[in-house]
């Protein structure tokens, strides 16, 4: 038995060539917990026995299971009523055992899909305040990097996977755009923290994420600092878009998305927000 691996987002049916997979959430009377109620269409395979249903903290990596569930396509499971995000994936097993692979990978907490393309690509990741690290955050697609690189107060850190003792790019803060050089294409899901709308940017160049969850116009983006804007730039499909705060009718850079990064040329210091 074969299921094709995917991930979507929450709350919408997709065809993964067996049987669909939805997350539901219903109401508790436990004040410590959430109830989660997960659904999915039946998988037509003739010799089907039974499904099991995963659930874990991490992208794809899966701690807890229900265990054989029988051929019902309803499974409800309380886990703790936090912030954490929880995700998960359900399988089909056959009469001899032969368990399919996942289905697609469904959160109860709102998730973004970050595309990564083979060599450079220059994004941003949101985060808390707290800074997380980058094994934490990117270690779903680690295997496919080959190094991360930030530019910080004017100094380049780096990430190698290959040799992260030396690596001087350990975590993540909140509005921190990166390089991330890949030996192919890749698709992550990550958490969105949300954000204050506060990113500081020192006088020069920085590398930072766009301080908003919604995309945005460049100069509705940068409109509380545009006095101090000298230009910004981004990386897109191999290539490079420029916005020309003197010049806006010959910048082909003209909306500042979440998940991307960007350069920004200050002439002061300044507290760039919302």
């Amino acid at each position: 038995m074969h299921l094709e691996k995917k991930v979507f987002s929450l709350n919408q049916k997709y065809n993964i060539l067996c049987f669909f997979l939805v997350v539901l959430f219903l109401s508790s009377s436990f004040v410590s917990a959430r109830e989660v109620t997960l659904s999915w269409d039946e998988n037509n395979e003739p010799d089907l026995d039974h499904y099991i249903v995963y659930w874990g903290i991490e992208q794809g990596n899966y701690d807890e299971n229900s265990g054989n569930i029988g051929l019902v396509t309803e499974f409800s499971v309380e886990i703790p009523d936090d912030d954490q995000v929880y995700f998960f994936a359900v399988t089909a097993v056959d009469e001899a055992g032969l368990e399919s692979d996942f289905s697609n990978e469904v959160s109860t907490g709102v998730v973004k899909l970050l595309s990564f393309e083979s060599s450079w690509n220059l994004i941003s990741v949101p985060t808390s305040q707290d800074a997380v690290s980058i094994e934490e955050i990117l270690g779903p697609i680690m295997d496919d990097i080959i190094s991360v690189w930030a530019y910080v107060e004017g100094s380049w850190q780096v990430y190698d996977p290959e040799n992260p003792s030396f690596s001087d790019l350990v975590e993540l803060d909140s509005g921190t755009g990166i390089w991330v050089n890949m030996k192919g294409g890749a698709t992550l899901a990550v958490q969105d923290a949300g954000s204050d709308g506060i990113i500081f940017l020192t006088n020069g160049w920085n590398l930072v994420g766009v301080n908003s969850s919604d995309v945005l116009s460049v100069t509705e983006a940068i409109s509380q600092i545009s006095e101090n804007v000298l230009s910004v730039w981004s990386y897109e499909d191999g290539q490079w878009k420029i916005y020309d705060p003197l010049n806006p009718g010959f910048s082909d850079l003209s909306a500042m998305k979440p998940g991307f990064g960007y350069w920004i040329n200050v002439k002061n210091t300044c507290i760039w927000t919302r």
